[in-house]
């Protein structure tokens, strides 16, 4: 008897393509990139900066923030972290710039 394993991947879960829009969400999802470089949209340079950002109070999550370009449109899309957005970064061998908190104190990474 053989069994068989459904294997969860990414390529399914980003099949569909996802809205984003500044107007109507602070941050975009992984998927919303995707979507968006499906659509034309590339990197327009090979680095993203990276701030935290405190949701609920004592726990930080990063947002990265790709700048991205289409023709002559330029737009900032902040997404945030997950092992996706990670490891698209390191494979595309994108530079992480960290950002300075507006108090002055340097982001812990």
């Amino acid at each position: 008897m053989e069994l068989s394993q459904t294997i969860y991947t990414h390529e399914k879960y980003t099949e569909g393509d996802q809205y984003w829009s500044p107007e109507s969400e602070d941050y975009a999802a992984a998927s919303q990139l995707i979507s968006i470089m499906r659509e034309g949209w590339i990197l327009a340079l090979p680095r993203v900066s990276a701030r935290q950002v405190w949701s609920g109070g004592s726990r930080p999550r990063t947002v990265y923030d790709f700048t991205l370009m289409r023709g002559s449109q330029l737009m900032i899309m902040p997404v945030l972290s997950n092992p996706y957005i990670e490891r698209y970064i390191i494979q595309n061998d994108i530079r992480i710039i960290f950002d300075v908190a507006q108090d002055g104190a340097v982001i812990p990474d």
